[in-house]
């Protein structure tokens, strides 16, 4: 694994959760609660950077001990330190519509929306059951009345009926970003939203530079924000693409690899 030691002199940290802060089990170790919680008390802000809805990310800040923004549904909705919402973009409420009739009309797969912090289905299949027992939230039945914009289509279905729905999808629509966050995760919204946009927002917002700024991640999802920050990290556990595109890489999710790049590889 190529670690060099790297002298910079960090103000924030930017963190995925799932596969990057979370263990294989889902938690949060000892060891990086500590270290996380240290930050805090150093006036070091911890951004969680996550394709969840506010409520699966928030009881994390409960568990860290801190109050510090938000950045939700991979920079679709942020929150401030007292969760009020800063920055919002979603696609119209007639474009998912749209989008939910050629799925169900073609694919016959349940489709989630997510409109700020709520998470609504049409049906509840197994995919439906596991990401409920992921996230510990339950769903509300499909209702759209009075909502005007989507945050996030997500459908979860089997790797081939993924694969061929987003490259039908892409054909189909425009203005949207569609992406895989897992082999059975197809992710829905708008073309404007990155992880990267909603770092530099708050980075302004925050008066902090770009190059004093850690962030770390595993996934496709990730990499603008790796590569966009003074220093990203890709965990050793990230998929192969991550590896090869960022070159700084720290141990795995189950090793701590938070803990050791930020007492290892980076000067405080």
């Amino acid at each position: 694994m190529g670690i060099e030691v790297i002298q910079m002199t960090y103000k924030c940290v930017f963190s995925d959760i799932d596969g990057t802060l979370l263990n294989s089990n889902h938690q949060i170790s000892e060891r990086t609660k500590n270290k996380i919680q240290e930050l805090y008390q150093s006036d070091i802000p911890f951004v969680l950077v996550s394709a969840r809805m506010p409520k699966g990310m928030s009881y994390f800040l409960d568990e860290l001990k801190i109050k510090e923004p938000m950045v939700c549904y991979s920079g679709g909705l942020i929150l401030d330190e007292n969760k009020e919402v800063i920055y919002s973009k979603g696609f119209s409420v007639e474009m998912a519509k749209r989008l939910f009739e050629y799925i169900k009309y073609y694919y016959q797969v349940p489709v989630s929306f997510y409109i700020e912090d709520r998470w609504m289905v049409d049906e509840i299949d197994e995919g439906i059951v596991e990401e409920i027992y992921i996230t510990g939230l339950k769903p509300e039945k499909l209702d759209l009345n009075g909502v005007k914009k989507v945050h996030k289509l997500l459908i979860i279905a089997d790797k081939n009926i993924i694969e061929q729905l987003e490259m039908s999808l892409k054909e189909k629509f425009t203005g949207l970003k569609i992406y895989k966050s897992k082999d059975t995760y197809l992710e829905i919204m708008d073309e404007s939203v990155s992880k990267a946009s909603a770092i530099q927002f708050l980075c302004d917002k925050m008066k902090i530079s770009l190059h004093q700024v850690v962030s770390f991640g595993d996934n496709y999802n990730d990499l603008d924000m790796l590569l966009l920050t003074g220093k990203g990290f890709a965990m050793a556990n990230s998929a192969k693409g991550v590896l090869e595109s960022i070159s700084t890489h720290t141990l795995s999710n189950d090793e701590d690899g938070i803990v050791y790049a930020l007492e290892n590889l980076v000067g405080e």
